[in-house]
């Protein structure tokens, strides 16, 4: 199976409405397992009904992390360990969850190696078995039953830990041999008359990445025959953003997995992801999981998520931002000068922004209706410095920003999947010369480095538009097509 798999990440309960909407246009929803453990009847709900292969994150990286981490405050500002959290942990090894719940401490490597067998064998129980628990209490499990349409797991996890750069290089060793441990006696339990499609997880810092020392550990853990697909999550990690040296360690990653026969997944990924899933890419990913509600990377450390703010999903440069920075952008190009009629602003949006059903609904005949996506009200929260008012995103507003985004992702999954690799690359570029032109020298790089497209990239327009041509008639041709 060589298709990219689309996965939706599902955080909160206000995500439901977008996620159901789209349930369709993507192949499995993946939840964390602290999400699952506070949420198992909603969560048994969701997949029961609206899509019936689900992911869960097992993530056994929570071990790892300091308490400070895994803690939030009450309304006595007393820190108090996340209920999320103290479910799963619940869920876990007595031994590991007691060191964190009563001695409110970080396991050492060798007390988590001690307790392998026993976690392994928790977090099999909870990825097959925890939300089967709660479809079990509902009516419906019967009749699931008997049309046998019951929710499946796409894929077991197996547990994992992550590479650090605080730790040193043995330590560091000593995560990846528990990891290849945990992988093997996962495909040992994988027997018998139900089995389940299997995946690994790398999880590492930037600073890690960087180490070449690592690859070669990392290709022995992870060359292990019985599992096909592995997550890759890197801290904070978007390849469009990093340095030169954090896309070319990126790029060696990617080739290490290419050599050992594994798929990649990115855990937390946006465009540059789905674009590194084009097939003609030579290292490619085969799937990114991403969300309804917040960025497409991710911070290893839980931190907390900072004032609601709204947000927009620019189409042509592929990127979310703030709406006040999207919204400066169609000022800057004259969306807002009255120069022409408003209806005559909307058809230039509809043809050169986005033309998704959302952005129909929501702007209509007047582009002034962008403004719609920018609803917020006041809110007040308490600081050492005293009351201080702020606005937030209204529920509504939110809402259109998460399908606007979604049909966004629906069309860039579309178009990498149909469309030959040259016409994206040289699109993207020429709409971020247009809207972002700061950022043009860095996506070219990265064109440089995993698209390997040299000389497409440094030609000028007129020359790419022959190209681009020649490219179309031979994927027409290949596909039994010509152009006229």
């Amino acid at each position: 199976m060589n298709s990219p798999l689309r996965i939706l990440r599902y955080n909160t309960g206000t995500d439901k409405k977008a996620f159901v909407k789209f349930k369709n246009e993507f192949d499995a929803v993946i939840f964390n397992a602290t999400i699952v453990a506070y949420s198992g009847a909603a969560v048994a709900d969701l997949v029961s009904v609206h899509k019936r292969q689900y992911i869960i994150d097992p993530q056994t990286h929570i071990f790892q992390h300091d308490i400070s981490a895994l803690q939030a405050k009450n309304k006595k500002g007393r820190m108090h360990l996340k209920k999320s959290i103290e479910k799963y942990l619940n869920c876990m090894p007595e031994a590991l969850a007691n060191i964190i719940i009563d001695e409110q401490r970080t396991p050492k490597v060798y007390e988590v190696e001690s307790e392998i067998d026993e976690l392994v064998k928790k977090v099999w129980e909870f990825e097959t078995s925890y939300v089967d628990s709660f479809i079990k209490t509902k009516e419906y499990d019967k009749y699931l039953k008997f049309a046998k349409v019951g929710p499946i797991p796409r894929f077991l996890i197996a547990p994992y830990f992550m590479i650090k750069n605080e730790y040193d290089r043995n330590t560091n060793l000593k995560w990846l041999s528990i990891n290849k441990s945990c992988i093997e006696k996962y495909v040992s339990l994988n027997i018998g008359e139900k089995t389940y499609d299997l995946a690994a997880q790398l999880v590492l810092d930037k600073e890690s990445l960087l180490k070449k020392e690592y690859l070669e550990q990392i290709k022995s853990t992870y060359n292990i025959n019985g599992y096909d697909y592995l997550f890759i999550w890197i801290d904070d990690f978007d390849s469009f953003d990093a340095n030169y040296d954090l896309r070319q360690a990126f790029y060696e990653l990617l080739k290490v997995f290419d050599t050992i026969g594994k798929k990649p997944i990115m855990a937390y990924g946006g465009y540059d992801s789905i674009l590194l899933c084009n097939t003609e890419i030579t290292h490619r990913l085969y799937g990114v999981a991403q969300s309804v509600g917040y960025g497409e990377a991710r911070n290893i450390t839980p931190v907390g998520g900072g004032l609601p703010v709204n947000k927009y999903y620019f189409y042509p440069i592929h990127r979310r931002l703030r709406f006040d920075e999207a919204a400066s952008i169609l000022s800057s190009k004259g969306y807002f000068s009255g120069k022409k009629s408003s209806s005559d602003y909307v058809k230039d949006y509809f043809d050169n922004i986005c033309d998704c059903k959302q952005c129909y609904i929501t702007i209509k005949n007047d582009i002034n209706n962008f403004s719609n996506y920018n609803d917020s009200i006041p809110f007040t929260m308490k600081t050492r410095y005293g009351i201080v008012s702020r606005n937030r995103p209204t529920t509504d507003a939110s809402l259109i920003a998460a399908i606007h985004f979604l049909y966004c992702k629906i069309r860039e999954w579309n178009e990498v999947n149909t469309r030959p690799l040259n016409s994206l690359i040289q699109d993207f570029l020429n709409a971020v010369s247009v809207y972002a032109p700061e950022w043009y020298q860095n996506i070219k790089s990265w064109c440089e480095i995993y698209a390997r497209l040299l000389e497409l990239v440094s030609q000028p327009q007129q020359n790419y538009q022959y190209k681009i041509k020649s490219s179309m008639q031979c994927w027409l041709q290949k596909n039994g097509l010509f152009l006229i």
